[in-house]
């Protein structure tokens, strides 16, 4: 899931419609709780959770899919 909370709304949607995101889902959170919840410090930092919700990784900046899915691999040898 990806989490927007900056500017309004309408930039979030702009931003999809321009980039062509359409996964992971993303969620609107002008409140900044789940950012809280998290502990994210800035825009663009990508943390992948397990099943119970135990961060596995953290990326700032600049990820693509290949780091993605070698995140994903590393954290499926420890399941």
């Amino acid at each position: 899931m990806g989490v927007g909370a900056q500017d309004s709304f309408g930039q979030a949607l702009d931003f999809l419609d321009r980039t062509g995101i359409t996964t992971p889902t993303m969620l609107w959170d002008p409140s900044f709780d789940t950012w809280r919840m998290f502990g994210t410090r800035i825009n663009s930092q990508m943390i992948l959770l397990s099943g119970d919700l135990t961060v596995g990784s953290e990326l700032f900046y600049g990820f693509n899919d290949d780091d993605q899915q070698a995140i994903l691999d590393a954290l499926g040898e420890f399941s």
